[in-house]
């Protein structure tokens, strides 16, 4: 009983903060977002995600505190490194303090001494014992920014491309920019583009920083910050990626993250958006539902059971899905209850979950690819939104022919 109370009112600080947030939000739709034009006969195949139709101050506030007592109760009580660590953040809530809020202090002595009660931590890879050693480091320097990306627009940014890359992917960026990415007003909304990186490693580092400045002084489109840039440090990226949106893109409508090798049919996508009631939240893509952790060490996505156990929430895959840009506020604010994950587009799920907004799954995003009979075909890829995986050739070709006025399908 006591700590039923203890968390009630423990997520009520969260949610007064929410609360604002979100008030904030609905004013933003009203001031910068009017009522979005439909094209005669269009109607959407997704019904964008909404708390309710009741925006008062008593049901937000009911609502963040009930969604994230939701969270708690969907992570098994386990002894697994994550599940203890994201339940020390829930006791932090209950005392009413932010569990990591000195994030400047990486490698801490704490880290270490966590890590030492995982029985096998020895088995484990670099990549995971940097992450667990090093987890709680989120103050990185932005080594490359783009201050004015969103501010040289008549109007707020419609659509923002958040295209998340590796230092040495030139080619698959330049053929993003050259198609599907390219900048501009179609239909008279705005459409800006960035790339998030972070530093490369090795030999060659140096040298690969060097050409990513010289590539960001030619185009403008790179964000980059001071960390390495590796599979489990996208839900890093992503968190840094946030905090660059509030301080330099807050009045963006959409959000689009997805993979420099994805290919998306972005006419189709702006039709899509503009069909859409703005104000209500929005977080679709393919969705990933009644999914647990891989097991087999081989794999990419293996997950120790010491690290951690129980399922996964339902998430849009990572390779590339759409969410409502005020949203960004409140992601930001919730991911610092949220103890990172080294999968980001499970982590952007647990996200969404604490605020209580489901995944919404819209069939025109495969992120993991169509029939291979289909995957040459211009006529398929034009009823799309989003496919993954796609080369730089590929991509080339595929938007010459979608976007050629001749192709008959």
């Amino acid at each position: 009983m006591r700590a039923s109370r203890c968390l009630s009112v423990a997520t009520a600080l969260l949610t007064l903060v929410a609360l604002k947030a979100y008030i904030e939000w609905t004013a933003e739709q009203e001031e910068h977002f009017p009522t979005p034009h439909v094209a005669s006969g269009q109607s959407s195949s997704v019904t964008a995600v909404q708390p309710s139709d009741d925006a008062s101050p008593a049901f937000v506030f009911q609502h963040f505190n009930v969604s994230l007592q939701q969270l708690r109760h969907s992570i098994p009580r386990a002894k697994a490194y994550w599940n203890e660590k994201q339940y020390k953040n829930f006791w932090a809530l209950e005392e009413g303090w932010v569990a990591n809020a000195s994030w400047d202090k990486c490698a801490s002595s704490d880290a270490a001494e966590q890590a030492g009660k995982i029985k096998d931590f020895g088995s484990y890879s670099e990549l995971y014992k940097n992450f667990i050693l090093y987890g709680d480091c989120r103050n990185f320097s932005l080594l490359i920014d783009q201050p004015g990306k969103c501010a040289n627009t008549k109007n707020d940014t419609f659509l923002l491309l958040a295209i998340k890359s590796l230092p040495g992917n030139f080619a698959a960026r330049q053929a993003v920019r050259d198609t599907w990415g390219k900048e501009g007003e179609p239909s008279g909304l705005p459409v800006r583009t960035v790339f998030l990186l972070g530093t490369a490693q090795g030999r060659y580092g140096p040298r690969l920083q060097r050409l990513v400045r010289f590539e960001s002084r030619s185009f403008g489109d790179i964000l980059m910050w001071d960390f390495e840039d590796t599979f489990f440090n996208l839900t890093l990226k992503d968190f840094l990626f946030l905090s660059w949106t509030l301080d330099r893109c807050r009045g963006v409508r959409f959000i689009l993250k997805g993979d420099d090798d994805v290919f998306i049919n972005t006419p189709k996508v702006l039709d899509y958006l503009g069909s859409l009631d703005t104000s209500k939240p929005l977080y679709t893509g393919q969705v990933v539902a009644n999914a647990s952790p891989f097991r087999v060490q081989r794999s990419k996505y293996y997950v120790p059971e010491s690290f951690y156990v129980g399922p996964y929430p339902a998430y849009a895959g990572g390779g590339g899905y759409i969410f409502s840009g005020p949203l960004a506020r409140l992601l930001h604010l919730i991911s610092q209850h949220v103890a990172f994950y080294p999968i980001d587009d499970v982590y952007t799920g647990l996200c969404f979950q604490a605020l209580g907004i489901r995944p919404e799954a819209h069939t025109g995003f495969l992120t993991f690819d169509i029939a291979e009979k289909d995957r040459e075909d211009p006529c398929v890829h034009s009823q799309l939104l989003l496919v993954h995986r796609r080369s730089p050739q590929q991509t080339l070709h595929l938007w010459k022919q979608i976007t050629n006025p001749n192709l008959k399908c």
